[in-house]
């Protein structure tokens, strides 16, 4: 494995695997500011990809969780469980759905596999939700995550929050009793409603065929929909193969999503409201602690 393959690398899950590790660098403190064209990162100066120390780790919890870890397709899966992946994905970075602030601080990747490749009675639906602190690569916005998705936003940085100090179990919001309380938004349709909304607002660009390693969040059935939804949160993800760099690779994916979403060769591109095209995150070494 190589640092330059990598999309995205969980540090703070990582070391949660080691909990004899130093102590994370300080001051440890970010600032984002957020130009229209740009979102950029500013930080103290911690490694932005991974060492070879951190590899070599990665390397044993792949060997360790492997033996393991079930197809994210796999039809009785439970919170708390790893999963490992292939497929293609599309990603960009998000935002809550509010009009200020509006800095990206979520990264959303969104995959299906037809139920004819998972041998299921549905298509299955993959969403892995993570903190822009762990992007490793330059990404343009996806946009607002969607109305009422207040309670997935929380919950993304709440489990960021308890990677940081090894905390491991499942949070509170993803046990049943939580699930089970009343309210106008369910968490089940928050993360469809999300998962629709980011799998076609990325940049064509932003498609490949990705790997990695994730725990379960939510395993969704399909019920009264056509598909089956999990929510994972990643360890890392990584390019399945080499990245798509060649022209035709690249014309091939766009050409891909105007079939799926039913618009002309020459004219799509995501739909985001004007304050969000052509805006990127640029992650630096302050956002990879």
């Amino acid at each position: 494995m190589r640092f330059n393959e990598m999309i995205y690398f969980s540090r703070r899950r990582l070391n949660a695997f080691f909990p004899e590790r130093a102590p994370l660098p300080t001051p440890t403190w970010s600032l984002e500011v957020d130009l229209q064209v740009a979102t950029v990162g500013l930080g103290p100066s911690a490694p932005l990809t991974p060492t070879e120390v951190e590899l070599q780790r990665l390397r044993k919890v792949q060997r360790h969780l492997e033996r393991d870890a079930s197809h994210f397709y796999a039809p009785h899966l439970t919170t708390g469980e790893w999963i490992y992946f292939d497929l293609e994905m599309g990603w960009g970075t998000s935002h809550e759905d509010s009009d200020l602030p509006h800095l990206d601080d979520v990264l959303l990747f969104c995959g299906s596999l037809s139920c004819d490749r998972t041998g299921g009675a549905a298509t299955v639906d993959l969403m892995l939700c993570g903190s822009t602190q762990h992007l490793l690569q330059r990404t343009a916005t996806a946009g607002r995550m969607g109305s009422g998705s207040t309670w997935l936003h929380q919950l993304i940085h709440k489990i960021n929050e308890a990677d940081s100090v090894g905390a491991t179990g499942v949070p509170e919001e993803l046990t049943e009793r939580a699930l089970a309380v009343p309210r106008i938004n369910r968490p089940e349709q928050i993360a469809r409603d999300v998962f629709h909304i980011a799998h076609k607002h990325h940049a064509p660009y932003q498609r490949a065929r990705v790997r990695g390693l994730a725990r379960v969040d939510l395993n969704l059935p399909n019920g009264d929909w056509t598909s089956r939804l999990i929510m994972a949160t990643p360890l890392y993800v990584q390019y399945a193969s080499r990245r798509p760099a060649h022209w035709l690779t690249r014309l091939r994916l766009h050409r891909d999503l105007c079939r799926r979403y039913g618009r002309p060769l020459w004219k799509w591109r995501p739909d985001l409201p004007t304050r969000d095209r052509d805006r990127y995150y640029e992650p630096t070494s302050a956002l990879s602690a």
